[in-house]
């Protein structure tokens, strides 16, 4: 069994890893470990990048620590950012005449959502997250780091004309009102929507996926399928842990998650990462 393992780490030359829950602990910190097992792969000519829900502006922290130089895999998938050049590899903006109508949806049943860019993100009033992201900028700016532009939604939502908007981010936790957005999306054209926690559900275009974004940069580089590792603990991981040939879940992922799985490693409290990092890829 462990054959197998070793077999299949020792072709990775490409790790892409999910950021919160996976590369962070629970309390949101990169661990030691992690960081010692991420230096060793990038010594070993193994590249490594994250692919998050995030926008790239938050990123900052983590490409500075990691001296990530491969490009990175931002907003789900719809945006691969490369930190070198600062140009953007590839972008799928989600399409407006859907977005504008998913917008008035969410301000009709008063939800907590925003909209994410390459600058200036918009959230509804009653957004908690207008609150949190100034708390982040605070940290960003006393590090010398990217701060995220902030600003709430006009009426009308009109701030958004002329914008390419790359992910609409709802907080709820109403169940109810989840669905009735769910059953709503099922029956748009061009949007899809996946949770990347229970209760924030991210909508994109339905292409712009994590499996996609880590396909594309897979054919950057000309490398194979098996010669990519994938590492994640949530539903918007499992696109990616289906494409690359050692895909990894999180001892904390959800059962569904470890089922698209190769292999299962310890959780991200317990430094999973550099777990399989040590155990079979790093030479």
């Amino acid at each position: 069994m462990e054959d197998k393992y070793l077999e299949a780490g020792q072709k990775v030359k490409l790790i892409v890893s999910d950021v919160d829950g996976t590369l962070l602990t629970s309390d949101r910190r990169l661990s030691d470990e992690n960081i010692a097992g991420i230096k060793k792969a990038k010594e070993q000519n193994i590249k490594f990048t994250i692919s998050t829900g995030r926008v790239v502006s938050m990123l900052d922290y983590y490409i500075k620590t990691l001296e990530i130089t491969t490009p990175v895999i931002a907003f789900n998938g719809a945006v691969a950012w490369d930190p070198v050049s600062k140009e953007t590899i590839y972008d799928i903006p989600m399409d407006k005449e859907e977005l504008y109508e998913l917008l008035d949806l969410c301000k009709y049943y008063e939800l907590d959502y925003g909209v994410m860019t390459m600058g200036v993100n918009y959230f509804s009033p009653n957004s908690f997250r207008i609150k949190r992201y100034q708390g982040y900028n605070e940290f960003a700016k006393s590090h010398g780091m990217s701060i995220m532009e902030v600003d709430v939604f006009d009426e009308k939502h009109s701030c958004i004309d002329g914008v390419k908007v790359y992910k609409l981010l709802i907080t709820e936790k109403d169940s109810k009102k989840i669905k009735v957005m769910v059953d709503h999306l099922q029956s748009m054209k061009t949007t899809g929507y996946t949770f990347s926690e229970p209760t924030l559900l991210d909508i994109s275009e339905k292409s712009a996926d994590k499996g996609f974004g880590v396909k594309r940069l897979a054919q950057y580089y000309g490398l194979k399928p098996e010669e990519v590792c994938a590492i994640g603990d949530y539903d918007n991981d499992i696109s990616m842990l289906s494409y690359a040939g050692f895909s990894v879940a999180m001892g904390n992922a959800q059962p569904n998650v470890k089922e698209h799985a190769f292999y299962v490693t310890e959780t991200n409290d317990d430094n999973g990462l550099a777990q399989v990092l040590n155990k079979y890829i790093l030479r």
